[in-house]
């Protein structure tokens, strides 16, 4: 059962309410998808969960939020058998009547996770992998904020004080991404609390520091960036 309260969360947002980079990375993905609609704000693609205590805050403060149902019947109830227990999928009515005060947690930490170590310590940040080719923060992690990074482990930490089994669902979320990036021979890009950026391997964990040029783009990014346009930031 939830330890969260609804009343919770006014401070989780107001802690937890930065921007992830300087520039309105909505604006850079968008533009590659179909309806110049942000990936995240787009549940073809992704669809945000809200903890039943969240969920009760916000249908007490806002309209901007509904249960989220598929056109087909059969990909909400599996999408639904794998949203984590005392989770609800929500939908929202778009990003062009976005209430930013009233952006769940799920919005406010796309496109990353708390990532956990095999000796169970919250090293830092890493991100849903699924979403490599669609994110432009993905490729631009070198974009994130200081100050965002300091936010997001400041809060997930509060929120594991509170809530200590969402700390095993990022541990074994952080288990399932060792397990599929050593089955790919890739090493995991890791925002470190410290600030810096490191490459961790998959099989025993071993922390390699590196720099912002040496992380990874992928999908039109990637290709954007190889290309020179007089004063276009990919």
């Amino acid at each position: 059962m939830s330890e969260l309260s609804c009343y919770d969360y006014p401070k989780f947002y107001q802690e937890f309410d930065l921007p992830v980079t300087e520039t309105d990375c909505g604006q850079r993905c968008a533009s590659y998808n179909e309806g110049r609609k942000p990936f995240c704000c787009d549940t073809r693609y992704a669809v945000p969960t809200a903890y039943l205590s969240e969920w009760e805050f916000l249908q007490a403060n806002t309209d901007l939020w509904h249960f989220w149902e598929a056109e087909e019947c059969k990909e909400t109830r599996r999408l639904n058998a794998q949203t984590p227990p005392g989770q609800v999928l929500i939908e929202c009515k778009g990003h062009i009547l976005c209430q930013r005060p009233y952006r769940s947690m799920t919005c406010r930490a796309f496109p990353f996770f708390p990532y956990i170590s095999r000796e169970k310590e919250f090293l830092g940040l890493s991100y849903y992998w699924d979403y490599e080719d669609r994110c432009w923060v993905i490729s631009h992690l070198d974009q994130v904020t200081l100050a965002y990074r300091k936010s997001f482990i400041a809060t997930y930490s509060r929120l594991f004080a509170l809530q200590p089994s969402e700390f095993e669902t990022f541990r074994h979320h952080s288990a399932m991404m060792r397990k599929i990036f050593g089955r790919k021979r890739r090493a995991i890009p890791l925002l470190h609390r410290n600030g810096k950026f490191y490459k961790i391997s998959p099989h025993n964990g071993r922390m390699r520091a590196i720099h912002a040029s040496q992380l990874g783009q992928y999908g039109p990014y990637k290709i954007v960036s190889k290309l020179s346009f007089p004063g276009e930031v990919p």
